[in-house]
């Protein structure tokens, strides 16, 4: 268990400095796409030359936020699940589940990865239309947001499988808050 728990933290570690970076990065997209579709707007509508890298930009920029937004998500449980059955299940038997969960997404994020990698190398030779850059740029989001997942879930999978000894040890997700009215 002292070993398990090493690589635990050796993951949290290593995973906490990854998501702030994947934060960083996620915001810094928005902001740029922001600041690009609301340029590409005002040259457009108002001085009526249109820029023509700002579509093609703001598009690739949501590619990458995309794929550094997802870990985010994953980390903090945010992602779009059904919660019926875990939560139904005794602390030992909801850490098994969340532990299969784990793995299963271990195993779509490898496929991600592989097949990722592969797109973006045979694009390599393309270039963007209006600002030259190679596609692979673009599409290496899926392969590096593929990994920053997996090591997510690497972590996760090691909570839950020390959460089937010890449940307080295990993954727990977040109490998500019901939506209220105005008051």
């Amino acid at each position: 268990m002292a070993l398990l728990q090493k690589f635990i933290h050796a993951l949290e570690s290593t995973n906490a400095f990854t998501i702030g970076a994947c934060k960083f990065l996620t915001i810094l997209s928005v902001a740029l796409i922001t600041v690009i579709v609301c340029a590409g707007v005002y040259w457009r509508y108002v001085l009526n030359d249109a820029l023509a890298w700002s579509e093609e930009s703001a598009k690739f920029l949501m590619v990458w936020m995309v794929f550094t937004g997802a870990p985010i998500a994953l980390a903090q449980g945010t992602h779009a699940a059904i919660d019926a059955l875990p939560e139904a299940l005794p602390p030992r038997a909801r850490q098994a589940a969340f532990g299969l969960i784990y793995l299963l997404v271990m195993f779509f994020v490898t496929v991600l990865i592989y097949q990722g990698w592969q797109f973006a190398w045979n694009a390599r030779i393309q270039s963007t239309p209006t600002t030259g850059i190679s596609m692979l740029y673009v599409f290496a989001a899926m392969p590096v947001g593929g990994a920053i997942m997996f090591l997510i879930s690497a972590e996760l999978l090691l909570k839950s499988i020390a959460g089937i000894w010890r449940p307080e040890l295990g993954v727990h997700r977040p109490e998500i808050l019901p939506i209220t009215g105005a008051s």
